[in-house]
Order: C-alpha cells, then sequence, then structure tokens
C-alpha cells in the first residue's frame, strides 16, 4: 500500500537528520584534536545536537466535528493495525486535543489532562512538567485491541451543570445551535488534552500528529492556534463533500487555521473528505461525478484562496476499509494517495529544508570559519617551510635579517593585539545595552505586572486594557533591542574592516546577526491572539476566564520568544570576535615558531633538517584535517531537497 512510500521517506529523513547528528559529534572531536574548541562553539554544537535529536515531523489536522479528521488519521497511518484504532465512529470521536508521538524515554501509554485544569492559570506547556496532574493509562502496544479500547477514554464525556460549563468557557446558550430552552445540564468532554506514546514504525522514524477535535477546542485553548498549530509542519484542514464550507468552517478557518501558516515554515493543504457521500447516487455517471468534485475544488479554492493543487478530495472512510481488506481497487477510488504522496514529498522535502537552513545558519557559520582559519593556517605553515627551505645557515646576514623581520613582525602584532583589545572593549559595552534590553530583568517585571493586572481586573474591558499595555512595552523591548543590535552589528563589520585594511587580516568575515525575525514573530503571535479574540466562537464564548487565559498565553509565547531572542543574542556575542581573535592567536604562534627556529638553526643544518621534518609532519596532519573537516563541510550544507 501507498503509506510505504510515506515511511521510506519519512525513514530517508531521518537517516538524513542521523548523519547530520553524526556530524556534529565529528566536529565536536575535530576541534578538541586540533585544541581550537571553546565555550561558544561547543555550546553551539550542543544547540544543533539537540534540534536535531528532538526533531519530530508533526502534522496537525484540524476541522469542525465530524469532518472525519480522525477517520482519516487511522486511515493514513495506522491500517496497518487491522483496527480504527483511534475512535472515529459517530458518538465516540475524540473529545479531546491529542498529541500522539513516540516517547522512547517512558514508553507506551495514554495521558489526559482533566478539563477542570481549565480554571488553573497555568498554561499547557507549563502543565506538561508536571506530570502528576495527568491521568496515566498504559498501553500495550502487543494487543492493538487493548489499546483500541483505552483510546476509548479519549472520547470521553460528562454532564455538568450550566454554571460549571460556562465557567470552563465550553457553554453559552447564544452560541448558534445551541438549545432553544436553556437545559439544565450539558455534555462535556472529560479531558482537555491527551498525550499518547506508542511504538509504532512511523512515529519512531520521528512523525508526531497533533489531531484536534473542533471550533469548540479551538476556541477556548489559545494555545493551540498560537503555539501548537504554528509550530507543525504541516496543516491539514478538513471539510466535508457532503456539507461544503459552512459558517463555522469559515470562522475556524479564519481566526485559527489561515494565520498558523508561518511565512513558508509549514505547509498548509486542505482534504476535502467524505466523497463516498457523492458515490451513493448510482444514476450518477463517473464523468458526472468527476465535475461535481471538481466543481466543489473550484469553489473551495475561491471560498479560502487555497491553490486547487492544495485541495485534495478523499474518502478516509472508504480508504481505511481499503487498506485493511488490502483492496486496491476501493483504495484508488478513496483517492488517499493524493494525501499520502503531497506528505511523502512536499511536506517531508519543505521540513528537511528548512532543518538544513538552521544547521547551516548555525553549526554551518562555524564550520565555514573553520575551513577558512586551517587553509589560512595551512598557507602560513607552507610559507614558512619555504623559507626553512632557503635558510643558508652558514650566511649569518641571512639569518640576521630574517631575524630582524621576524622581531618587526613580533612588534606590529603587539599594535594588533592592542587594537583588538580596545575594540573588545568597545564591542562588550556595545553589547551589554544590547543584552540588557532583553533580559529576564527587563523582561520579566513586565510580564508579572500584566499577570497582576489581569488577575485584580473584574471585567474584559480592564484586562484588554492591561493586555494593551503591556504588549506596548513588549514591542517597545523588541523595538529598542533592534536598534541596537543593528548598532553591534554595525561595530563588529567596522572592527573586521580595519582588521583587513590596518594588519592585513583578509578572507574574515563576520557572521551576521539580526533580531527582525524575532519581531516579526511576535508581531504575528500579537495579530494571531486579537484574531483568536475577534473569531465568532469566541466572542460569544467570552468571559473574564477565557479573556484571562488568552491573554496569559500570549504573554506566555511573548515571554518566551524574547527569551530565545536572548539566548541567541547571548550566543552571537560570545562568538562574534572568536574568528578575529583566533587568526590573531595564529599570528602570534607563527611569529613564536619562527623565532624559534631561527634561534635554533644559527648554527646547525641538522638543527635546520629536524625543524623542516617537524613542520613537514605538521603540515601533513593539517592536510588530513583539512580532508575530515571539508567532509564534515560538505555534510553540513547537503544539497537542497526538491519533491
Amino acid at each position: 500500500m501507498s503509506t510505504i512510500q510515506f515511511q521510506e521517506k519519512l525513514h530517508g529523513f531521518g537517516q538524513w537528520r542521523d548523519e547530520l547528528i553524526r556530524a556534529t559529534e565529528r566536529y565536536n572531536k575535530w576541534m578538541e584534536s586540533l585544541g581550537v574548541s571553546s565555550e561558544s562553539t561547543q555550546e553551539t554544537i550542543r544547540v544543533v545536537k539537540e534540534m536535531l535529536l528532538n526533531e519530530r515531523l508533526v502534522v496537525a489536522f484540524v476541522g469542525e466535528f465530524s469532518r472525519g479528521k480522525t477517520e482519516l488519521i487511522n486511515a493514513l497511518f495506522f491500517s496497518d493495525t487491522g483496527l480504527r484504532l483511534l475512535p472515529s465512529l459517530p458518538g465516540r470521536t475524540t473529545m479531546c486535543p491529542s498529541e500522539i508521538f513516540h516517547d522512547s524515554s517512558q514508553g507506551s501509554y495514554i495521558r489526559l489532562l482533566p478539563i477542570e485544569t481549565r480554571l488553573s492559570d497555568l498554561t499547557l506547556g507549563e502543565y506538561r512538567q508536571r506530570t502528576a496532574a495527568w491521568l496515566h493509562i498504559d498501553l500495550d502496544y502487543n494487543f492493538p485491541l487493548q489499546m483500541q479500547e483505552a483510546f476509548q477514554e479519549l472520547a470521553a464525556v460528562k454532564k455538568v451543570s450550566l454554571a460549571e460549563a460556562a465557567k470552563l468557557g465550553l457553554y453559552n446558550h447564544e452560541v448558534p445551535g445551541g438549545a432553544a430552552s436553556v437545559p439544565k445540564t450539558v455534555e462535556i468532554p472529560c479531558w482537555r488534552h491527551a498525550l499518547i506514546s506508542f511504538p509504532h514504525t512511523l512515529l519512531k522514524e520521528g512523525l508526531a500528529i497533533l489531531d484536534t477535535p473542533g471550533l469548540n477546542a479551538l476556541g477556548t485553548e489559545p494555545e493551540l492556534t498560537l503555539r501548537m498549530l504554528p509550530s507543525a509542519q504541516a496543516i491539514i484542514f478538513l471539510l466535508a463533500a457532503d456539507t461544503g464550507v459552512t459558517n463555522s468552517d469559515m470562522d475556524m478557518w479564519n481566526h485559527h487555521v489561515r494565520g498558523s501558516c508561518n511565512a513558508g515554515r509549514n505547509r498548509l493543504a486542505v482534504a476535502m473528505n467524505k466523497i463516498d457521500t457523492l458515490w451513493d447516487d448510482e444514476l450518477q455517471q463517473e464523468d458526472a461525478l468527476e465535475k461535481s468534485i471538481s466543481s466543489q475544488i473550484k469553489d473551495i479554492s475561491n471560498t479560502l484562496g487555497v491553490e486547487e493543487s492544495l485541495i485534495f478530495p478523499v474518502s478516509a472512510k472508504k480508504a481505511l476499509l481499503a487498506k485493511v481488506r488490502r483492496d486496491d481497487i476501493l483504495l484508488e477510488k478513496s483517492r488517499l494517495k493524493g494525501i499520502e504522496d503531497y506528505l511523502s514529498n512536499a511536506v517531508i522535502c519543505n521540513r528537511q529544508n528548512l532543518l538544513r537552513e538552521a544547521v547551516v545558519s548555525s553549526m554551518g557559520t562555524l564550520v565555514n570559519e573553520s575551513v577558512s582559519h586551517l587553509e589560512n593556517e595551512i598557507r602560513d605553515a607552507e610559507q614558512q617551510l619555504q623559507e626553512m627551505r632557503q635558510i643558508d645557515v652558514s650566511n649569518h646576514d641571512m639569518t640576521r635579517h630574517l631575524m630582524e623581520e621576524t622581531k618587526k613582525y613580533q612588534t606590529n602584532y603587539k599594535a594588533v593585539v592592542d587594537a583588538f583589545q580596545s575594540c573588545h572593549t568597545m564591542f562588550a559595552q556595545q553589547f551589554r545595552h544590547l543584552a540588557d534590553a532583553i533580559s529576564s530583568s527587563t523582561i520579566d517585571p513586565i510580564v508579572r505586572k500584566a499577570r497582576k493586572e489581569m488577575l485584580s481586573s473584574l471585567t474584559t474591558v480592564g484586562m484588554k486594557m492591561s493586555m494593551k499595555s503591556v504588549l506596548d512595552s513588549l514591542r517597545s523591548t523588541i523595538d529598542t533591542a533592534l536598534v541596537r543590535a543593528d548598532e553591534a552589528e554595525n561595530l563588529i563589520q567596522v572592527i573586521y574592516s580595519r582588521f583587513e585594511d590596518e594588519y592585513g587580516f583578509a578572507d574574515l568575515k563576520p557572521s551576521p546577526f539580526s533580531l527582525t525575525g524575532y519581531q516579526i514573530e511576535l508581531e504575528r503571535l500579537f495579530e494571531e491572539g486579537e484574531e483568536f479574540r475577534r473569531s465568532a466562537f469566541t466572542t460569544l464564548m467570552e468571559q473574564n476566564a477565557a479573556v484571562q487565559r488568552l491573554y496569559g498565553t500570549i504573554i506566555a509565547e511573548a515571554r518566551d520568544l524574547i527569551a530565545r531572542a536572548y539566548q541567541e543574542t547571548n550566543a552571537w556575542g560570545s562568538s562574534a570576535l572568536t574568528p578575529l581573535a583566533r587568526r590573531i592567536k595564529d599570528r602570534r604562534l607563527l611569529i613564536e615558531s619562527r623565532l624559534g627556529v631561527l634561534r635554533k638553526v644559527t648554527h646547525s643544518n641538522e638543527t635546520l633538517d629536524e625543524e623542516i621534518a617537524e613542520l613537514e609532519k605538521r603540515l601533513a596532519l593539517l592536510h588530513r584535517k583539512y580532508g575530515e573537516i571539508k567532509e564534515i563541510q560538505q555534510c553540513v550544507s547537503g544539497v537542497a531537497c526538491e519533491n
């Protein structure tokens, strides 16, 4: 079946990632073997390796109730169990957002977060660190029936009073579709969120799945819209062929889905599910069926503003049945292959290119610098070897001239060191202003003040005013940091240019640095938060608790974003002058080596021959190390993936 293609592509992606991980380890050992490792480079390598080790291909499925999200997940990924593994029958569908992955350290389990935790100030991210708050159910992967039965808990509901449901943000009689008369109790999900781990082949290869149960969940859990969906590598938005694009579909699309597609960082496609409902008309000819599907695709494209090539008609129900029964004819008719090909090619390839860009921009810069540094060291050694071979020990005028020339280099070197120390002091002062602008000591008081004001506010209007104040403060903070980052980056450019012009340090390029990306991401977060608040569902459900949860999420996400900016700023600041410092050190070692050789060989050809032999041995080592670093460079830079 065509799932094999997706598995093979995912496996290939995993092998490529593992090769990069090995490259980080090789590079670390390479630097240690030459004695050129530093704390800043080791930290960069550690961060890159950790990013690669934790890499998962996250595919999110989003849509209203009864659009067939979970059935599509079953058909795409878990048909090999021979069961409808996740609950997707009418009346037994997933009621809480679920994350499905493989946790190699903790094994197979379901962890369920009680719905009552919505009353807490803690975010879902914070609850992840508190395992005691979750109901833990062990899974036995060797018995799919046991897993299927355990997964029924995802569909669990309970009846509560209207007051309790409203307090949880899960009931408002004005919401469209509500009952004409006010009931005494309402049915709500038992669980707020689910974490599911088991060692399925695709999950072990790095696939992770986010299954969302409809507008009710997206409209009341801002973290789904503001953090989880934007961080997914692919978002599949589901519609039903028998309903078309409904008002609730549009509300979800406009306020929760469309904005989550983050400037090419993830992929967004539409699945038009339940095309099997169009098969029921036995009088309809095949060509008429094709025209009907094509017409719906065109309408969806115009309504949502999505390219027709990214809209996939499918019958998840028939696809799952076909895979379990090994019915190739029915599988082809279900059209599942379109989505499988999209995931296998476009999504995996896009993710590989983005991950490659991230590695190249961090560790790749270090590797390129190491290549340049070693080329310069080899060039200096070869020049020194050539000079040594031309030395005539009996020609005292020559040796004296070389000694005097080398001492001039030594005097020049002292001027270089003085200039570097002056520039380093100047940059350190400039950098301190930059780091202080986005440090926790600057950000935390803003966050504490905002949370305190929101907690003490009795109205949503008061909370909105507090939120506007904190957003303005955070904007001002990042804007200030942006200006100081540009100033610091410009200073580094000036320093490197000076050392090239005045002291001959050519071929040295400082790493570029900018916080613009964080400023853009912060604005996107604020805009998405406002879109979330303006959605029809959220407006109708709006209460103090709901608005507080939304604004609390925005503040937490903004704080994390600025914390990442601070970490990147520190990493850049600690390494900005490293290439220059290393080149200066190389010049000192070269001068010391030349002086040492000249002192030794003044009266002995035999000593000169020994020094030449030692340098030739050193050059052989450098050439061998150069071959190793070029292999690492090729692995890190690689070739862009083409789908």
